[in-house]
């Protein structure tokens, strides 16, 4: 496994992370202070359903291009 497929595995995993937290701060849970800014209950659980899937995205082996 090189350094880039590490990098982008690594980048899968904060992403993860950031989704899941998102979704406890909906419902009540304080983890890692992460909140989203607009759109309230509803802003975070897009933005969290959406990180979660972006961060299995990539540790499953997907790939960015730019």
């Amino acid at each position: 496994m090189s350094l880039s497929e590490i990098l982008i595995k690594l980048g899968g995993i904060v992403l993860f992370i950031v989704g899941l937290s998102l979704l406890l701060a909906v419902v009540g849970v304080n983890f890692l202070g992460v909140t989203f800014p607009f759109g309230g209950i509803l802003g975070e659980l897009v933005v969290g359903v959406l990180f979660i899937a972006a961060g299995i995205y990539l540790i499953r082996g997907g790939s960015i291009g730019l």
